[in-house]
């Protein structure tokens, strides 16, 4: 499977085995209020399972639906964040990532979408991708820097917060196409230079 490293140091590359305390830790408080240690083995050993079942061939002739987590590690070695994606018709969907709790607001998330746009549009040859956020002042403003305007589609997903309590939490759906990726990637301040290999 690929690795994709960038020309600053940052690498991407498949989950392994070896990573489930970095997995556990993360997942500890993702997406929002706590996990118990069952289900984050279970998340984990479900996200290493499509990993080791991922098959680029079958996503390049569009044969089946696939799914693979990527890691993303500073310099070095440092493990910081994770996405898991899953690839239907060359469209791939962000269908969960989260940064460790050491590497929040550092702007590794930048880092993990960028390498991420290489690994799916280039090594992969998907077309576009999408994902779902929190539809938050924050969140919004952070996703219009990928893409002008959101979705008009919007859902809503029932979750328990840190107290036991059901709510219901508003999601946007952010598509971006390949172009839209590679013009925002290309005028960006810090990583419009970068440049990337495949091993």
């Amino acid at each position: 499977m690929a690795t994709i490293t960038s020309s600053n140091g940052y690498k991407l590359r498949p989950l392994t085995a070896s990573d489930s305390d970095f997995i556990l830790e993360t997942l500890k408080d993702f997406p929002v209020g706590s996990n118990t240690y069952s289900q984050r083995i279970n998340e984990f050993s479900n996200m290493l399972y499509a990993t080791e079942g991922f098959n680029k061939t079958e996503v390049t002739n569009e044969n089946s639906v696939q799914a693979i987590t990527m890691v993303l590690e500073k310099t070095d070695g440092t493990l910081v964040s994770f996405a898991h994606y899953r690839i239907a018709n060359k469209i791939i969907e962000i269908r969960m990532g989260a940064t460790h709790p050491s590497h929040r607001r550092q702007h590794h998330s930048t880092a993990q979408l960028m390498l991420g746009g290489e690994f799916a549009y280039n090594y992969l040859g998907c077309a576009s991708s999408w994902q779902e956020i929190i539809n938050n002042d924050e969140m919004n403003a952070a996703a219009n820097k990928w893409r002008p305007s959101l979705s008009t589609t919007e859902t809503q997903r029932d979750s328990i917060n840190k107290l036991g309590d059901k709510e219901t939490v508003v999601l946007n759906k952010v598509v971006a196409t390949a172009a839209e990726h590679e013009t925002y990637r290309a005028a960006h301040s810090t990583w419009g230079s970068i440049t990337y290999s495949v091993s």
